[in-house]
């Protein structure tokens, strides 16, 4: 059994034959002290039925399973951890009990098994009791135990997302910690596609029944950031393709999404931003903090653009995911090159010197205006 394609072949103990290969990989981790959980593939594929897990709620139980390692499928085992080690770098606790009522509350759906042996759908909460000392001292525990539905999941699981606890604590969207576990599922197989319609990707995200009902915001708000995070802080980066049905509008209707490891610079590069403050973490995302230590002892600051300016090449190799969002949000369907064009051929030499909020600000009007006086393809 590996762990991933650079880890050694690993001897299973005796003790450990009848565990699940989610378990034993779990053991693996807490054997060798490695900053990773194991999560069954089952759960990363789940569905919320009602309500939708918090960023917070889901770093928490991420790390209340790894806390119960290879004992997670025990039957009536009830764990500890501290309220430290829930916390994080947060100081106080007051976010925990709300965080631990989330858990007991919200319903996923997860596919198994029967006992006859055939697919079926879990309805389950995750947890089924949790206890929080009162204390404040740093010892203070919360004591918690599985649900019996979700430890019958884990107890068979044998296929699962081995994630960096580093990046999940790292990100800060309940999109994107989702759209990790995903990844961290798919990364190390050979296919490396997930497509899904619409509205089987926002259940899968857990976007809430109403929000983001237009996909130019489910696009910007959900797939756009979320990508934008995963991709400064994983070892992996996430794309996505658009499928159209042929009805008026041409309506989006399904999403494939892709996950590709990086190469070893772009690895380095991630871990140096793990290891940085997050104070400023997306202003260097989005291309709008300066690289001091680069700039010239005798070089004006204002000089300096905050972003680079219009590609001068097709977009579809285009690095910045914003002026790939603005044409998919209000260039009507045109191809984006058509676009680009024009507007290269509209601004002449003025695009030179135009960067950051502006040129987005810029673009998007004159995409719009393309529309307004072309009408749709």
């Amino acid at each position: 059994m590996k762990l991933d394609s650079d880890t050694v072949e690993i001897e299973v103990p005796p003790d450990l034959e009848g565990l699940s290969r989610t378990l034993r990989v779990a053991d693996v981790i807490r054997r060798r002290d490695l900053d990773f959980v194991s999560k069954p593939g089952e759960l990363v594929e789940s569905e919320f039925e009602t309500g939708s897990l918090s960023a917070a709620g889901r770093k928490a139980f991420a790390l209340m399973l790894r806390k119960a390692g290879p004992e997670a499928g025990e039957d009536s085992k009830t764990f500890t951890i501290t309220k430290k080690e829930l916390r994080g770098t947060h100081k106080g606790n007051e976010r925990i009990q709300p965080v631990m009522d989330e858990l007991l509350r919200v319903i996923v759906r997860i596919r198994t098994t029967s006992k006859k042996g055939k697919p079926a759908i879990m309805s389950q909460s995750l947890l089924s009791s949790c206890v929080e000392e009162i204390s404040e001292d740093g010892m203070s525990v919360v004591e918690y135990q599985f649900s019996e539905s979700f430890k019958r999941v884990i107890q068979r699981s044998d296929y699962y997302a081995r994630v960096n606890l580093g990046v999940m604590l790292a990100l800060q969207s309940r999109y994107s910690l989702t759209l990790y576990d995903l990844g961290c599922l798919i990364i190390n197989r050979q296919n490396r596609v997930v497509k899904m319609n619409v509205d089987e990707l926002r259940r899968r995200l857990g976007v809430p029944d109403g929000s983001f009902k237009n996909f130019a915001e489910f696009r910007r708000d959900v797939l756009a950031k979320s990508k934008a995070e995963i991709d400064q802080l994983a070892d992996f980066i996430v794309e996505w393709e658009e499928a159209r049905g042929s009805g008026r509008g041409r309506p989006v209707e399904a999403v494939k999404l892709t996950f590709s490891p990086k190469d070893p610079v772009e690895q380095e590069e991630t871990a140096k931003e793990l290891d940085r403050p997050k104070v400023g973490r997306r202003a260097r995302r989005d291309g709008s903090a300066e690289e001091i230590a680069a700039i010239p002892a005798a070089a004006p600051v204002a000089a300096l653009p905050s972003s680079k300016p219009f590609p001068t090449g097709s977009l579809h190799f285009c690095p910045d995911q914003r002026l790939l969002t603005i044409v998919a949000d209000f260039g009507g369907g045109w191809d984006k090159d058509l676009i680009a064009g024009a507007y290269r051929e509209k601004m002449g030499d003025r695009l030179q010197n135009l960067t950051g909020v502006p040129l987005y600000r810029s673009w998007e009007g004159f995409c719009k205006a393309f529309v307004g006086s072309r009408g749709r393809p």
